[in-house]
């Protein structure tokens, strides 16, 4: 399967997997009048913060809701990050296409090389989701916080390489795709 499809299917599973989110959000919302943000529990700022709001959130019919959310951000995280990944691979392959066409191998050297360690930032950043998830789902069923070390450090990289990685691919394509579409109608 071509890169560029399987980015576009990830993409629309991601679109899915966070309409799926809100939509449970709203629900909850809607019936509770409760207001829920889901960055309250990822950068809390401090244990004791932490350890409030999910006192807060404490009540049966919360809690639930605040676990269910986190399971399904099991689904979008799974679709996000790889989403990030193919789309970096892509860009890198079409570096690579014009690479090939001109004859100027290592044209693109810096920009290959920086986008497949941005391919990788993004399996880091869904290993750093997962224990993300996974931490504040014991804490919330447990009622407090055990241990914080690196957990907002984890939380704060993860969505750096997720930008990084988003920009870093969507600018690559950008500067690529038009000049890959235009060779590949000519029939290289």
């Amino acid at each position: 399967m071509k890169l560029k499809y399987a980015f576009f299917i990830f993409l629309l599973l991601t679109v899915i997997a966070f309409g799926m989110m809100r939509y449970h959000q709203f629900q909850f919302e809607s019936e509770t009048g409760l207001k829920f943000n889901v960055m309250e529990f990822e950068l809390p700022g401090s244990l004791e913060k932490l350890n409030e709001l999910i006192a807060t959130w404490g009540e049966p019919e919360q809690k639930a809701f605040v676990l269910k959310q986190l399971q399904l951000d099991y689904l979008f995280m799974s679709t996000l990050f790889p989403s990030i990944f193919i789309l970096c691979l892509w860009a890198r392959k079409n570096s690579q296409v014009l690479e090939l066409r001109h004859h100027t191998p290592d044209k693109f050297q810096f920009p290959k090389n920086l986008l497949l360690v941005l391919a990788a930032f993004q399996v880091l950043a869904l290993l750093f989701d997962i224990s993300e998830n996974i931490r504040l789902t014991h804490w919330i069923q447990q009622g407090s916080v055990g241990n914080m070390a690196l957990f907002e450090t984890m939380v704060k990289l993860k969505f750096f390489f997720a930008i990084v990685g988003l920009l870093g691919g969507l600018v690559m394509i950008l500067i690529t795709q038009s000049k890959v579409g235009k060779i590949q109608k000519i029939g290289w």
